[in-house]
């Protein structure tokens, strides 16, 4: 089975509970659409357990950005904790410098997007999902080429993709080639929806239902993308 989460933000309990939940198996593939850190309390033990499992694949959202750009010196202290980084920053100031290097390569190895194929369906699974300024239309069919489209996206600038909420206000022309699976922008805040479930839009799907907003009703989700079932914990 083939399985989506996404913005688990520090919270391992949650996600442990969810992989029991779910039945999760070495012949099962899960993939995580970013931000599994900042947040919550439980972050590199988190980080630890997807990147040392053979079947949990991760990919890059704004969090880990923040993350890999604090190891390079770039983000300061004071900036990372304005975006929900303290607990993170200070479990990683008390590291070595030997394993911050170790967890700085594994970071900036994250792909921005995976591009899989079920029962004939095509999904990206991405963070974000979508940048309006480098918008890429194949001119035989009038589709947004997805991929190519944040691809020149991230090339010009990947901070600004990964913190990107486009895909929630674009125009009804807007087609893309590819069924699109975000997270990032919690399901809460979607306009005229407000719900902590997965929501199925026209376009895209998102599955961030605000696990970081549990006191607002949000929870953590996952998705079964062979047949459609939802779990939630």
């Amino acid at each position: 089975m083939i399985y989506v989460m996404s913005d688990i933000h520090g919270d391992f309990q949650s996600f442990y509970k969810m992989l029991v939940k779910i039945n999760f198996s070495s012949y099962d593939e899960l993939f995580i659409l970013g931000d599994i850190v900042d947040k919550g309390k439980e972050n590199l033990c988190l980080l630890d357990f997807i990147w040392k499992s053979e079947n949990i694949y991760l990919l890059k959202g704004n969090h880990e950005y923040l993350f890999e750009r604090y190891l390079q010196g770039i983000v300061t202290a004071e900036i990372w904790d304005a975006c929900g980084g303290t607990a993170t920053r200070q479990e990683v100031d008390r590291l070595s410098a030997d394993k911050k290097a170790d967890i700085l390569m594994f970071l900036k190895g994250l792909p921005i997007y995976r591009n899989i194929i079920i029962k004939d369906k095509s999904y990206f699974l991405t963070h974000s999902g979508y940048h309006a300024d480098f918008e890429i239309i194949d001119p035989k069919t009038g589709l947004v080429d997805i991929q190519k489209s944040v691809d020149s996206a991230v090339a010009w600038d990947q901070e600004q993709y990964l913190f990107s909420d486009d895909i929630h206000y674009i125009p009804q022309k807007i087609k893309f080639d590819k069924r699109i699976i975000v997270g990032h922008y919690a399901t809460l805040f979607l306009t005229e929806y407000g719900q902590a479930n997965i929501y199925y839009g026209e376009r895209y799907i998102d599955i961030d239902t605000g696990n970081e907003r549990r006191n607002r009703g949000g929870r953590l989700a996952c998705l079964r993308l062979n047949d459609g079932k939802e779990y939630y914990v």
